[in-house]
């Protein structure tokens, strides 16, 4: 299974090239690569989600939840090649914040509220689960224990964890917005494998962050019950046509699936 993880940075405040311009930047460059299952996240509108698929004919399969404005839950869509069962979307609406002041508090209440995970089950023998997740980001740049984000974060993989519990082989990718680096690294990666751990790429664009920060990997691709080796690829990393396609690069990964 080649399987490809994007922010596609759909959101208001942003430096780069109008969405639409994007949009088609991205999915012509997806339908070259022959993938078998793309996620995305950050597909704030039906409207974009419409053109994503119009632009990716190869994966003719959708899978995403119905949010309260026709939107996708969470932002959250996958599109396959092969048919899709089981699709599921759980909310980290039961993360609790923890720390930090009261307005703070407050808007990340509100915030994780658009935030979770879409599962699905790829049809086939084996049946293969691919997760989608995003949780809320940390813009303080700091991912020490004693940042306000931590607990709140922690909190959230804690429910990511219990919504991707199981056997069988499973694939889970997303925008975690939790560096590598960091001390809830290992609550990412527990009962999975990260194929990207011997490179680390960093994923988020750093002529995106504000002067003098140096990026991180916060999206990953994690394995779960497939051989090995798995193939890894990092996609979007340099300006073309349009400029950076998002604010995010991509990554891809060959998945053995037996």
């Amino acid at each position: 299974m080649r399987i490809v993880t994007l922010n596609v940075c759909s959101g208001v405040r942003t430096r780069l090239a109008p969405a639409a311009r994007r949009e088609a930047e991205f999915c012509r460059r997806i339908e070259a690569l022959d993938v078998d299952v793309v996620n995305l996240q950050e597909v704030w509108t039906p409207g974009l989600l419409a053109t994503i698929h119009a632009g990716l004919p190869s994966l003719p399969h959708v899978a995403r939840r119905r949010g309260i404005g026709g939107q996708p839950a969470g932002g959250l869509a996958t599109l396959s090649r092969v048919p899709v069962t089981d699709v599921r979307y759980r909310t980290f609406r039961r993360a609790r914040v923890g720390a930090g002041g009261p307005v703070f508090r407050l808007l990340r209440s509100i915030e994780v509220g658009f935030h979770g995970v879409l599962l699905v089950t790829l049809a086939g023998e084996p049946p293969v689960l691919v997760g989608n997740v995003h949780l809320t980001a940390n813009r303080d740049g700091d991912w020490s224990a004693g940042n306000r984000h931590h607990r709140f974060q922690a909190a959230q993989l804690a429910l990511l964890r219990d919504a991707t519990s199981g056997a069988g082989p499973a694939v889970l990718t997303g925008d975690f917005n939790v560096t590598s680096g960091c001390r809830l690294y290992p609550s990412i990666v527990d009962g999975w494998r990260d194929p990207f751990a011997a490179t680390d790429p960093p994923t988020y664009q750093e002529s995106m962050l504000p002067a003098g920060r140096r990026a991180s990997r916060i999206d990953y691709i994690l394995v779960r019950g497939v051989d090995e080796p798995v193939g890894t690829e990092v996609l979007f990393t340099e300006p073309g046509p349009v400029g950076l396609v998002s604010d995010h690069v991509g990554l891809l990964a060959d998945v053995p699936i037996r």
